[in-house]
């Protein structure tokens, strides 16, 4: 404990402290308007509204009707939230296949969404969800003071974080969702898709992956809201993660505007002044979209400024300046600058700081998944192709020695914030939960991490697709009895059309798609006999 940090030139320390509690008393503020807001549901004054959006604060929605492109662009706004349920199927009148879920018109806002899962509960005798939200969380209003709803029914809750574009220009929209209390970050993909070849009617779908799960849904404009399932991401012996089949549970998610800041699904005890569409373009939403963004960026912001607090030139603190503070009720001009500045610390919030620091570990891992899935997916035309796409990787910052820093600076942080939470905070149980915090994050990082350094390893040894080209024979040389092993379909393929064909050199022979696809997921031997197939490759080469 004697002699933990390095001495430090007081005139620098007041400095980073000052940065410190400047952005850390901004980003309190932030959450105070936006608590007051979505939890007594108070708006916006004018002049938040016009601190907050600045130049946009003029600007007019030009009136047209909501479309799938302008509605992207509005929904997948940084600061943007989803509130709804997620149950699992058996235990919640929802449907079960994302493919039942149809978004029929775009411009429809005559019928105002309910929360469907809710009401269908209701209507099966179950117990019902409480329209009110304390903390932050759901309470259920069955009798109990428990936090579970004994219908099985739960609160889900999605916020944008980022809409940006990554090292290699593509663009990518980040983040978090929480369920069952575990919060983390995702990567969301969209797609807008025609539902039928004949027709100009088109679908919204969205899908992001977890840790654990695999999530799917498609855009209800009928009900203004997300609707969709879950399934679980399995790992298979090699390494990679497949999505099982079994839907294990389904959701909705309405996004929160001005007049419905907990989701339109919710019941907020007052009535819709205007449509959708109006809603979610008025100055009024872009405000407190702009207020939650800018909450987060004040956050990531504070704990930057307090890792600041920590590097080489750091305090040094001893134990007696700790038990100093113990006793003290105010500071002292003759104080020490240790005891001065574990006073200040002493007044922080430590649960907002914990929090805070718990969502840059989980952006970490959802960034290693990120780059995990792009190795998956990524395959070689030749060698050469191979070599610069690894190259490429390490220019942009994407190699293994990038994410193992990534991963130390978060347990860096983790350690300067989770150590001092425990010191420092006057509350034990907000002492012990960060410390459980510390623990758990810890693993998700190390698992992520871990997840990567296979992936990379399996791109690497990975065949180009020319290696294969050398073992190719045509279908006259090949018995009209041929069966490939991995498809067990003929010569002609499962549409009827010749396919090419390889034979590996012990002899077995197989559609050219379907060996590619095995070298693909890093085999190196014949998918019948097992025999070392990468060295008779490489010697053939």
């Amino acid at each position: 404990m004697e002699d933990l940090y390095f001495d430090a030139d007081p005139e620098q320390r007041e400095k980073q402290f000052g940065a410190f509690q400047s952005s850390h008393d901004e980003w309190q503020e932030y959450k105070r308007i936006l608590q007051l807001h979505e939890m007594d549901c108070v708006p916006l004054t004018d002049d938040d509204e016009q601190q907050l959006l600045g130049e946009e604060y003029h600007k007019k929605d030009d009136g047209t009707k909501l479309s799938l492109e302008r509605l992207v662009n509005s929904l997948f706004r940084p600061g943007m939230k989803f509130i709804g349920t997620i149950c699992i199927p058996s235990l919640g009148d929802t449907a079960h296949d994302e493919n039942s879920f149809a978004s029929i018109n775009m411009n429809d806002d005559a019928a105002l969404p309910v929360a469907q899962p809710v009401d269908n509960a209701v209507a099966a005798g179950e117990d019902v969800i409480a329209a009110t939200i304390s903390d932050g969380r759901q309470e259920v209003s069955d009798g109990t003071n428990s936090s579970s709803n004994a219908s099985g029914i739960e609160r889900y809750e999605l916020v944008i974080l980022e809409n940006d574009t990554d090292e290699f220009g593509n663009d990518y929209i980040m983040g978090a969702h929480t369920a069952y209390h575990d919060t983390q970050c995702v990567y969301i993909t969209f797609n807008i898709r025609d539902v039928e070849e004949q027709t100009s009617e088109q679908v919204l779908d969205i899908e992001y992956e977890d840790e654990e799960t695999c999530i799917k849904g498609v855009w209800n404009s009928s009900s203004c809201c997300f609707e969709g399932c879950v399934r679980q991401r399995l790992q298979a012996n090699d390494g990679a993660f497949h999505t099982s089949d079994e839907v294990t549970h389904v959701f909705t998610l309405h996004p929160c505007t001005n007049e419905c800041p907990n989701g339109r699904g919710v019941k907020n005890n007052v009535s819709f002044q205007s449509s959708f569409q109006d809603d979610l373009l008025s100055s009024k939403s872009r405000a407190v979209v702009e207020l939650r963004n800018r909450s987060n960026s004040k956050g990531y912001e504070s704990i930057e400024n307090y890792n600041d607090l920590f590097k080489p030139d750091g305090l040094k603190i001893k134990l007696e300046d700790f038990q100093a503070i113990k006793s003290k009720r105010g500071l002292l001009a003759t104080d020490s600058l240790p005891v001065r500045s574990i006073w200040k610390l002493r007044e922080t919030n430590w649960e907002d700081l914990s929090n805070c620091c718990s969502m840059i570990s989980e952006k970490t891992c959802a960034r290693f998944r990120y780059r995990t899935s792009l190795l998956d997916r990524a395959s070689f035309e030749s060698k050469e192709n191979k070599i610069v796409f690894f190259e490429n990787w390490k220019k942009v910052g994407f190699c293994l020695a990038k994410a193992n820093a990534e991963w130390d600076n978060c347990n860096n942080s983790a350690a300067h914030v989770y150590w001092f939470a425990v010191v420092l905070s006057r509350n034990a149980q907000i002492a012990t939960a960060t410390l459980s915090s510390m623990m758990y994050k810890s693993r998700r990082l190390y698992q992520n991490y871990d997840t990567l350094d296979k992936s990379w390893r399996r791109a690497n040894a990975r065949k180009p697709k020319d290696f294969l080209t050398q073992f190719e024979v045509s279908s006259d040389e090949v018995s009209r009895q041929f069966t490939c092993s991995i498809c067990f379909e003929g010569v002609e393929g499962d549409e009827g059309l010749t396919v090419a064909l390889h034979r590996l050199p012990c002899s077995h022979c197989f559609h050219g798609a379907c060996l590619q696809e095995w070298f693909h997921n890093s085999h190196a031997t014949c998918p019948t006999c097992r025999s070392p197939v990468a060295d008779e490759i490489d010697r053939h080469a």
